[in-house]
């Protein structure tokens, strides 16, 4: 046994078979704690986090070159800045476009070198850390009144016992609300964060002058229904649901018999909404050219055409769609809603305008259908948004990039149902433009809340909601939230970028509750989580995520999934029910974070990691965290590679470099547990081009900290911050 020691703890270093277990002192910053200083001894820095946790090695967002094959286009070096976490210009509201038309996520293969060429030299990172800079009372000893406002995990939290903590579910509401809002501006504690809101179920929000969904247009937001679309599972009992547009309240649309007007007479109003009308005993859109089944003799008289009839519930002269392949059409430029059918085949002007008008007609009395929406084009006027995706129908793109313009304040899309999907259609220029991009940007910066929402219940992997093939783009909130206790499947080509802002950092998946499910073969258009103002993917609660997918070259930064030049990690998981689901995650690649981690698993959590890379990170690239509410050290579930364990496996993953270009600022792997939280099992990962799976190499210990200040030429592989916790390494030796 060798025994390293220094002024703050004894580190020993043993050998247990072909099992290498370390300690050495420091990983850099760790202000998800509790209670305790900072693992180097240092105070926490009061700046701002471009000054205080990037200096010197801050990776250079202006260094960020250009997109790949064309299936997802890159970030330019003036849109690259807001991205990198500059804390006076987050989001991309000034930076010109790049060639294909928009301002999308960074594709990770033409990564400058010089993104983290600051690590090479032996740099140290800033003693205060990424997520302790952005609020100064963050941290221990530094945290103000119980109850008070800090940022914690680069999200509101709560001061308690000299310390920032998650808050606590729903215990904490009325301190978050105490903290950030206001009796008229109330806030709730999810998933351990402070956010604007006062319902969680409809019942919540039954005497609320706002309205009385909950999470109808913002989540965790009451408010009221503005189309019918929306009550589809809002508590109607019998009848069709509507839309009482007088009180927001979802109802059973219903008529009496006696409303129906016959076969050449105009059709009733709905007593619920007067914007529909009745047909039979149920409320359907309504509109200037509106109509019931059967009344060709009144649509005849009312465009003065012997060829018009009652077609998808309007009056018009264009073909009905097929009734055994429902494919809808919407024009945005050509298209109307007052005559179109959606059956373009014969005039654009048969397309229906707007998407909200075909699944209008959808939800009336289609099974399961396609809404193709042509390009070149862009989606926002005539919308209600969000735009609710109805059961087994998929919306696609044809002809062109398609751009939903999102309105401020609102969120872009709901997937709740069943075999729901939204899939963006072929690029629109050949090859480099996307099909389909979701944009915040509408009304200012960073404007819209959500690009997509997922909350479904009573789903399965199998039945779940899809995307694939699109760009989610400059969102004040998550880019992609998945809220309990629905479940997302994410595919090939999705790139969720420049979400949130520098006041209100925000991620580019956020797994809140429910499950993400993302898939990407190696063959597929890769999918990125790159170069938001928080994490690229964030996983809370009860949440969790599975991720398969395939490193292509760890060195820089390329695989089929990337969740690169994100501001606080590539990936944050923080679990804090009791017996979490286990996020399973295997080829994930970690690249560049400005001013974090590549990976950062929190204790308590459940996570099986497997043939991921995590390299050119401002700190570490893989940190395993203490318990940021001053609850669990448990790391008994965080598998980085078990071969000891029944059915276990070596890890295969990447945590540290070999060129300059690619070596993390912090250690490879650190442990930033407290004390006697035992031992982290990482057998079988690779270090500086050596493979624990197959060689007893020998990997660099820190004994100074994880910031290179004491690391052999200038490399950290492994750091541990208290005793009694040890690394199994397999069959490398420290």
């Amino acid at each position: 046994m060798r025994t390293l020691r220094n002024t703050r703890f004894f580190h020993t270093t043993a050998l247990f078979g072909i099992a290498a277990l370390a300690n050495v002192t420091g990983c850099g910053d760790d202000s998800s704690s509790s209670g305790n200083p900072e693992p180097d001894g240092s105070s926490l820095d009061a700046g701002s986090p471009d000054a205080s946790t990037s200096d010197a090695s801050t990776p250079d967002s202006g260094t960020i070159g250009t997109s790949d094959s064309g299936t997802s286009p890159g970030l330019d070096a003036t849109t690259a800045d807001s991205g990198s976490g500059d804390a006076g210009s987050a989001g991309d509201s000034t930076a010109p476009l790049d060639a294909s038309g928009h301002d999308a996520a960074i594709d990770a293969a033409t990564v400058d070198s010089a993104v983290s060429d600051a690590h090479a030299d032996g740099a140290a990172t800033d003693s205060g850390g990424p997520e302790a800079s952005t609020v100064d009372s963050g941290d221990a000893g530094s945290c103000g009144a119980d109850f008070t406002p800090c940022h914690d995990n680069g999200g509101p939290g709560l001061c308690k016992a000299g310390a920032c903590t998650t808050c606590v579910d729903p215990t904490d509401d009325a301190h978050c609300t105490a903290a950030y809002g206001s009796t008229n501006s109330p806030f709730l504690c999810v998933a351990g964060v402070c956010v604007a809101g006062d319902c969680r179920v409809n019942g919540d929000c039954a005497a609320n002058a706002s309205g009385p969904l909950c999470g109808v247009a913002t989540p965790h937001q009451c408010g009221k229904c503005t189309v019918d679309s929306e009550c589809k599972g809002n508590g109607t009992d019998g009848g069709t649901p509507a839309c009482d547009t007088t009180t927001g309240q979802c109802v059973a649309g219903t008529c009496s018999s006696a409303a129906d007007a016959g076969e050449d007479a105009a059709p009733n109003a709905c007593p619920v909404d007067t914007a529909d009308i009745c047909c039979g005993a149920a409320c359907v859109p309504g509109g200037a050219n509106a109509c019931c089944p059967g009344q060709d003799v009144y649509c005849e008289n009312k465009l003065n055409d012997r060829s018009a009839a009652c077609l998808g519930g309007v009056c018009t002269v264009c073909p009905a769609v097929s009734a055994s392949t429902p494919n809808y059409f919407v024009d945005p430029i050509n298209g109307d809603d007052s005559k179109g059918t959606g059956n373009n085949s014969t005039t654009a002007a048969c397309a229906f305008k707007t998407i909200t008008r075909a699944l209008a007609v959808i939800n009336q009395s289609v099974i399961s259908a396609t809404v193709t929406v042509l390009g070149p084009s862009t989606v926002s006027e005539g919308e209600t948004f969000p735009i609710a995706i109805p059961p087994n129908v998929t919306l696609t793109t044809n002809t062109g990039t398609v751009k939903v313009a999102v309105p401020a304040g609102v969120a872009g899309f709901h997937l709740n149902e069943a075999t729901s999907a939204i899939v963006g259609g072929p690029p629109g220029d050949g090859g480099s433009a996307p099909g389909l991009i979701i944009e915040g940007n509408v009304g200012g910066p960073n404007a819209a809340t959500y690009g997509i929402v997922a909350a479904g219940t009573g789903l399965s992997a199998m039945t779940a909601p899809q995307i694939s093939n699109l760009v989610v783009e400059s969102f004040a909130e998550d880019g992609i939230l998945v809220e309990a206790p629905g479940i997302l499947q994410i595919g090939a080509g999705v790139t969720s970028t420049l979400n949130g802002t520098a006041a209100a950092r925000r991620s580019g998946l956020h797994v809140e509750g429910g499950q993400a499910i993302i898939d990407v073969a190696a063959t597929g258009s890769p999918t990125h989580f790159d170069s938001n103002t928080q994490h690229g993917i964030f996983v809370q609660g009860d949440g969790s995520v599975t991720v398969t997918g395939t490193v292509a070259n760890a060195s820089t930064g390329t695989g089929s999934i990337t969740a690169n030049l994100n501001y606080f990690a590539g990936a944050w998981i923080e679990q804090t029910v009791a017996n979490p689901a286990e996020n399973a995650i295997t080829g994930l690649v970690a690249y560049g974070s400005t001013n974090g981690y590549g990976f950062r698993f929190v204790a308590g959590s459940n996570v099986k990691l497997r043939s991921s890379a995590a390299l050119a990170n401002q700190l570490s690239g893989v940190i395993v965290s203490r318990s940021a509410n001053g609850g669990t050290d448990d790391i008994g579930a965080i598998d980085l590679g078990t071969v000891t364990d029944a059915g276990g496996s070596f890890g295969g993953n990447t945590f540290q470099g070999t060129l300059a270009s690619a070596k993390n600022g912090g250690a490879g792997l650190c442990l930033a547990t407290r004390a006697n939280a035992g031992t982290l099992h990482a057998e079988g990962n690779i270090f500086e081009g050596v493979n624990c799976a197959t060689t007893a190499g020998a990997l660099h210990l820190n004994a100074a900290g994880c910031d290179n200040g004491g690391c052999t030429a200038g490399v950290c592989d492994l750091g541990i911050t208290a005793g009694g916790n040890t690394i199994d390494v397999a069959t490398c030796t420290p």
